[in-house]
């Protein structure tokens, strides 16, 4: 992650940002909040510092000035296309000769509690 920070420029949260973004654009800034399972106040944060540096745009969306939507810009989809080659790599990196069968089992326990996590909110 350090080797991503350093040839791409980006700041912590940024990289997960542009990632959710690959998949939801154009989305709100609750949706990316939620999706990325940050409080709201750390987006508005990160996402000012992303527009500052051309990485992503806010536009009004049919007339309604109160709900921006979120979109990357060309420089966000080149560093977001960085983020995803860096993230396979790593994932390669951490599988390596770990069968198919012991990842699932790994993945599923997290998520099973998560899961069980979640219904007690």
């Amino acid at each position: 992650m350090g080797e991503l920070s350093a040839t791409t420029d980006l700041r912590p949260g940024e990289p997960k940002i542009l990632e959710f973004l690959a998949d939801h654009e154009p989305c709100e800034q609750k949706e990316i909040a939620a999706g990325c399972e940050l409080n709201a106040s750390s987006v508005t944060g990160i996402l000012g510092r992303m527009e500052e540096r051309g990485l992503i745009e806010r536009a009004a969306r049919d007339g309604n000035r109160r709900s921006l939507y979120v979109s990357m810009t060309e420089k966000g989809r080149e560093k977001e296309k960085l983020v995803e080659e860096a993230f396979e790599h790593i994932d390669t990196l951490a599988e390596s000769g770990i069968t198919k069968k012991d990842l699932q089992i790994f993945n599923r326990v997290p998520e099973k509690m998560y899961d069980n996590l979640k219904r007690e909110q």
